[in-house]
């Protein structure tokens, strides 16, 4: 179950993508275990929207003070769990979904490594939510998108 994330930074966003695409709408959730979801829904993405879109939501997500805000809740939220103590991160997920299907899917992570309970929290190398990695979802299956091509498309699209 996700809770609604209430993060002012967010909402720039929010106005940024209704600018650009006035039929969709935006809705932000999260969940201590799971991380956070971000979805657009919209009539249609193509390539274009879709990397537009994420790069609307890299700055903001990458901000320091975006940073800060979701780590002290996440904090809050881990009740002492020491796997946050150990460097556990929550990773954030954009979804963009047409007709309640989603059509791409992008992921980005606090650290360049994934959390292992087993490594001190000094040994990750902090990446701040700047890499990110997508799928495009089609009728006939999944196009994996790397995070070189998702930095040239957010280049060619921003």
């Amino acid at each position: 179950m996700f809770l609604p994330l209430r993060l002012s930074q967010l909402r720039e966003f929010e106005k940024e993508v209704r600018e650009d695409y006035p039929d969709a709408s935006v809705s932000y959730g999260y969940n201590y275990g799971a991380g956070v979801n971000i979805t657009v829904t919209g009539p249609d993405f193509d390539d274009e929207s879709a990397f537009t879109i994420l790069g609307c939501l890299l700055p903001v997500v990458s901000d320091e003070d975006f940073i800060e805000d979701l780590f002290e809740l996440f904090e809050r939220e881990s009740h002492g769990d020491p796997n946050w103590k150990d460097g556990m991160r929550p990773e954030i997920w954009l979804y963009l979904s047409v007709d309640g299907k989603d059509r791409y899917q992008f992921t980005a992570r606090a650290n360049k490594e994934v959390y292992n309970s087993g490594r001190s929290p000094d040994s990750y190398t902090w990446d701040g939510y700047k890499t990110w990695y997508g799928t495009e979802i089609k009728e006939d299956g999944y196009r994996d998108i790397t995070s070189e091509e998702v930095k040239e498309a957010i280049k060619k699209f921003s």
